[in-house]
Formats: structure tokens, C-alpha cells, sequence
């Protein structure tokens, strides 16, 4: 039965995300036991992502890392550039890492912040996707979608949206990989997460894996 996921998804229900401890293949296991669908971020590529620091000249085009390299980056959704981004992005370490993630939801104690500014709801984007480019907000049918590496504003009120976001920095919480296994959970739909600077860590190591839920289910 798939207890793990099952159990971290529930625990995510108030703040977004939830830790534990599993091996990559149990995740696997346990996801497709539950009909969660595996959504790579790029295209053509692995269900199972190996995040490593590198340079800007050595990343992928409009990622985060092409932008920042190995400095902090800055809070964001995982497949802001996707048409379908994922309901769930799954993290694990195998080993451990002194660079933290950090995490930021528009709820505080089980609560919605007062609502989001109006130009989080109506400001527009170009979303860059290859030779599938889109307009988007950063909020839309329940679930935000936010990347700078990939979002270009193209009015004031997404200036200001991209402002709010990079003002909630300051807000957020830090989850510290100091245990080998560790899974991170977080709701793509309603979390952004951030890496702080790995220069001091260019062997950091972390797996993502994203999925789809079962739309049967939810």
C-alpha cells in the first residue's frame, strides 16, 4: 500500500509541503501506486532530474541556473514553462547538503493570506517554451505559476507581480538536507521554492521528481 507519499501529501494539505524518508524507488513505487503521473520539465527528458550548481555557460536556455549559475536562486514553480505544470514536485538527497531550500506559501497558520494582489491575478507574462511560447498569469484556476528564468512580464501589474515575489523572499522557511534520504514534498500549485547559493557546494546533489495527481481521486 502506498503509506509514504500518501501520508506527505496529506501532511502538506495545511503549509504546502512535508519531510520524510524514502529511496528513490520507493517514491517511484509508491506514485504509481497512487496513478500520479510523472511530468519531466523538459522536454524529451528523464522522469527523475539530477539537480547539480553549475555556470550559466553550462546550463539549459531560460533556466534559473543560466541566469544566477551557483548563486541563490530566486523563488519560483517547477514547469512554469509548461501548458499542464506539475500538481507535485517531489526532492530527495541521497546523502546530505548544507545548502538549504527554501520554501514560501501564501498560507500562514492553516489560513490564506488576505487575498493575493490583484497583480499576481491579472498581470501578463510571455512564458518562454521553446517554439510554443504562451501568455500566462502568475495566478490562475486555483494554482500559481512563477519563474523568472522563463517569465518575461509584459505590463506593469506583472512588474509588480515579480516584485511581490521577490519580496517574499523574505518570508521564507528553510528545510535543511542534514539527513542522508531525505524526501522533500511540495505542492507545485501553491508553494515556491528557492535553492540558496551553492558556491560553497558545487557537489550538491539533489533528485526531483514531478507528477500529475490522479485527477480521478482528487
Amino acid at each position: 500500500m502506498a503509506r509514504m507519499l500518501e501520508d506527505l501529501f496529506k501532511e502538506c494539505g495545511v503549509k504546502g509541503w512535508a519531510a520524510g524518508h524514502a529511496t528513490l524507488a520507493q517514491i517511484q513505487l509508491e506514485a504509481a501506486m497512487l496513478r500520479w503521473t510523472a511530468v519531466p520539465t523538459r522536454r524529451g527528458g528523464p522522469d527523475v532530474a539530477t539537480l547539480r550548481p553549475v555556470d550559466p555557460a553550462e546550463a539549459q536556455p531560460n533556466s534559473l541556473s543560466a541566469r544566477y549559475g551557483m548563486g541563490a536562486q530566486p523563488l519560483h514553480t517547477d514547469g512554469a514553462h509548461l501548458h499542464e505544470p506539475p500538481d507535485i514536485v517531489v526532492l530527495t538527497c541521497e546523502t546530505t547538503s548544507t545548502t538549504p531550500t527554501r520554501l514560501w506559501n501564501r498560507m500562514r497558520y492553516g489560513r490564506f493570506i488576505p487575498g493575493l494582489p490583484e497583480s499576481v491575478r491579472h498581470g501578463v507574462f510571455l512564458i518562454s517554451s521553446g517554439n510554443d511560447s504562451f501568455f500566462a498569469t502568475a495566478y490562475a484556476s486555483g494554482r500559481l505559476r512563477y519563474d523568472p528564468g522563463c517569465m518575461l512580464p509584459c505590463d506593469a501589474r506583472a512588474r509588480q507581480a515579480a516584485q511581490f515575489f521577490e519580496e517574499a523572499e523574505s518570508s521564507t522557511t528553510e528545510h535543511t538536507w542534514n539527513e542522508p534520504g531525505q524526501v522533500l514534498l511540495i505542492d507545485n500549485r501553491r508553494v515556491l521554492h528557492a535553492r540558496a547559493s551553492a558556491v560553497d557546494e558545487p557537489q550538491r546533489e539533489i533528485r526531483r521528481l514531478s507528477f500529475h495527481l490522479n485527477r480521478e481521486a482528487s
